[in-house]
């Protein structure tokens, strides 16, 4: 059973991953401001002054105009930065701050204790997927970085899942380390998780 759950992410993945990345920059930047504006139409978002969120890569939906956003509304925004044991930690980033890239050659901010915080204290967290479903299972890239870290900590923050529309799947293959998401934020809708049926 674990296997054909492995296989059936491995396939999702692959299907969606070229979806996505068949997106022209155009279609990407349009996307991009449509997900901004459902985003600040929220609560939690209109709420929440300490928020992660994630740089782009891989043709995931564009995430700079939430940045812009963010920083428009004078919010704390902080950037997940990936340390050497597979460990995420997040790190607030204001305009300017210089970038680097990491093993995964993904853009991150560049190391500073100081600007460290711990991810259970903040107030929203904006996370990137490949699939996900009404019932707020998110498919990732594999790598378990985020549904390792969400299994611990004294509580968790709020959390988003942002997509491309045609990201939404009727149900994401899960496993018991699965974490769920509190909704999901689309260029198209607000996607409230639905009552879990499993």
């Amino acid at each position: 059973m674990a296997d054909a759950t492995a296989t059936q992410k491995r396939e999702l993945r692959r299907s969606l991953r070229r979806r996505r990345r068949a997106l022209s920059p155009a279609q990407q930047h349009l996307a991009g401001q449509r997900l901004a504006r459902v985003l600040g139409a929220q609560a939690w978002f209109r709420h929440a002054q300490d928020i992660a969120l994630y740089l782009p890569a891989d043709g995931e939906i564009d995430t700079l105009p939430i940045l812009d956003l963010l920083w428009h509304r004078q919010k704390h925004a902080y950037l997940p930065v990936m340390r050497p044991a597979g460990q995420l930690w997040f790190l607030r980033c204001e305009p300017g701050d210089p970038l680097g890239v990491n093993r995964y050659g993904l853009l991150e901010p560049r190391w500073r204790r100081r600007r460290i915080r711990p991810w259970w204290s903040l107030d929203l967290m904006l996370l990137p997927l490949v699939a996900f479903d009404a019932a707020g299972y998110r498919l990732g890239m594999g790598g378990g970085f985020y549904d390792r870290m969400l299994a611990s900590g004294p509580r968790r923050p709020r959390l988003v899942g942002l997509a491309h529309a045609l990201q939404e799947v009727p149900a994401v293959p899960r496993e018991a380390w699965d974490q769920r998401l509190d909704a999901v934020a689309t260029d198209e809708a607000w996607h409230p998780a639905a009552p879990d049926a499993a």
